[in-house]
């Protein structure tokens, strides 16, 4: 049985205040970018009719001290062997890495996510991408970071394919449909939420908006604790989460036996050729 809980406030009051250091698995956010982000609407030219309204951005002159201080939470309440993503723009990009360089966690991958905006330039490269940072508390004992290589494909060409540092970020379209600003395919974050994470697992998101992250969680037997500071996107996303279908995990994808039986001779004729090297090296 799978537990939720969502706090209507800040995620530095709302740690310090409702989580236990050492009890979260994995944290997977995307917070604002202090890029005034609430007025992007008119800069992109976006019909923003079916978005919450109330969006909370954090000024740039306290982007800083805002990184250090929800950042040091999150390595607090991050067990031994726990995973964080965060999903950065480039704009405050050095404030976030100042901050994870300040705690004990420790980098894993920096990942870039494709992604295009539409905006056109003239005079410069064309913004098409986020940063998503891959970091972990140290490892203790027993308590070892989580990495499911082959959660969705049998065979490890795949999972290589599918675990590159640069990944496409697929647009998330709902039409007609209530939404956050900014929010997040559930489709690309299932992805990080099921490699780094198990059935059981408590997931945390400081920045819920649209409770995309829980709400993807919860489908795959986690629990879910988020904080989002915007009420009128607490009230109206909270109860999704009630509604939300328990899933068993994906049937694992093999490719057919033609190919797999092309891709085993390859791999034979690798190891029959590192053996006939080793052994002409040892003579």
């Amino acid at each position: 049985m799978t537990t939720y809980k969502v706090y209507n406030q800040s995620c530095i009051e709302g740690m310090r205040e409702h989580v236990l250091d050492g009890s979260v698995d994995l944290i997977f956010t995307d917070p604002p970018y202090g890029i005034d982000g609430d007025k992007l609407d008119a800069h992109y030219h976006r019909d923003e009719s079916n978005v919450v309204p109330g969006y909370v951005e954090v000024p740039l002159e306290t982007y800083g001290e805002f990184s250090q201080d929800w950042i040091a939470e999150c390595a607090r309440v991050l067990r031994p062997g726990g995973s964080m993503y965060i999903v950065s723009g480039y704009t405050n990009l050095h404030h976030v890495l100042n901050a994870l360089h300040a705690t004990d966690l420790q980098e894993i991958n920096h990942i870039i996510a494709k992604y295009s905006f539409g905006v056109s330039t003239k005079n410069k490269f064309v913004s098409s991408h986020y940063h998503i940072l891959f970091w972990q508390k140290p490892d203790k004992g027993n308590q070892k970071r989580t990495f499911n290589s082959n959660w969705k494909y049998t065979d490890q060409k795949d999972s290589y394919h599918d675990r590159l540092s640069v990944q496409h970020m697929p647009r998330h379209y709902k039409p007609g449909q209530i939404k956050n600003k900014n929010e997040l395919s559930e489709d690309f974050i299932q992805k990080f939420i099921m490699y780094s994470s198990n059935r059981g697992d408590t997931v945390l998101d400081c920045f819920g908006g649209g409770l995309t992250t829980g709400r993807t969680a919860l489908k795959y037997g986690r629990n879910f604790i988020g904080f989002e500071l915007n009420v009128h996107a607490y009230n109206v996303f909270l109860p999704t989460l009630a509604r939300v279908e328990q899933l068993p995990d994906p049937i694992k994808i093999s490719p057919d036996s033609i190919e797999q039986a092309k891709r085993e001779r390859m791999r034979q004729s690798w190891r029959d050729a590192r053996a006939k090297k080793k052994q002409t090296e040892t003579k």
